[in-house]
């Protein structure tokens, strides 16, 4: 299958496609009786034209849905390529997408970057969901049931999961990631852990992720600990009274051994933790 340059779409069940893209942002594709269901329509109308495309190698079926996994651009500036499609997304995902401080100051770091999509990040019209709900949805799309989940706050207010229960799969966004390290800047640390543990009640076989290859349950259930540590041990240092330099080294050695090997581990990790430090201590004089 002649796919987009540096993309695979892997078929994880009769009809069912993980739409994953080195080192970008991954979709998935859900093919009905009669339409298409999209998760995550991608960075920019121009990614979402080219998955367009490679949904016509699957079939000539007609997009119907985009589901919106969370607000964050690299899974969501797309959506204003499916002008006839119904958005799914989270309540809080629809608010996100309506800040206008909070766009501006995203447009405002992809515009200034280098990146080969900065001069389109000016032109996108951030397009929210026209759907949205609060715990859960049923979809029954070509006889096939999909349960959209909200589970709590975690990478951002508003992420919801595409389980389909028959197949047990379950498309995380980028809340779970086989064997990487999310974006935590825009994260709920107090909240991520119990929202990952709720997510591991569901029989799961396998998982797409918004980033990275696909995984099993034993992959879901690293990711878990992965946040569970992380949370836990930087609550340690703060409650020890560790500055904010300790208490990112110390929590950084207590991952290392583990989960060294993850994706961005020593590119973004350090950021990241200086975010939830600032997060668990919003009365704390930062040293």
């Amino acid at each position: 299958m002649n796919s987009t340059p540096g993309t695979e779409i892997i078929e994880v069940a009769s009809g069912i496609y993980a739409r994953l893209h080195e080192n970008l942002t991954n979709a998935g594709i859900i093919v009905g009786d009669e339409g298409v269901l999209i998760i995550d329509s991608l960075r920019m109308p121009s990614f979402a034209r080219d998955l367009i495309s490679d949904v016509k190698l699957i079939t000539d079926k007609p997009v119907k849905y985009v589901i919106d996994t969370h607000a964050h651009w690299d899974h969501s500036w797309g959506n204003e390529e499916f002008p006839d499609a119904t958005i799914i997304g989270h309540q809080n995902c629809y608010v996100e997408m309506m800040d206008d401080k909070w766009n501006e100051q995203w447009r405002s770091k992809i515009v200034t970057g280098d990146d080969p999509w900065a001069e389109e990040a000016k032109i996108v019209n951030i397009t929210p969901p026209n759907l949205t709900f609060d715990n859960s949805m049923r979809l029954f799309f070509g006889g096939r049931e999909i349960s959209l989940r909200y589970f709590g706050k975690a990478h951002t207010s508003g992420d919801i999961f595409i389980y389909l229960p028959n197949e047990k799969i379950i498309f995380t966004g980028d809340v779970i990631q086989n064997e990487g390290v999310p974006f935590l800047g825009d994260g709920y640390p107090d909240e991520w852990p119990l929202t990952d543990d709720r997510i591991l009640e569901l029989p799961v076989k396998m998982f797409a992720s918004g980033h990275g290859p696909v995984g099993n349950s034993q992959d879901l259930r690293n990711a878990r600990d992965f946040i569970h540590m992380l949370v836990d041990t930087m609550k340690i240092h703060i409650k020890t009274g560790d500055p904010r330099k300790i208490a990112v080294e110390q929590t950084i050695s207590t991952l290392k051994p583990r989960f060294g090997h993850w994706r961005s581990f020593d590119a973004k990790l350090e950021d990241g933790l200086n975010t939830v430090y600032d997060k668990l201590t919003p009365d704390k004089v930062v040293l």
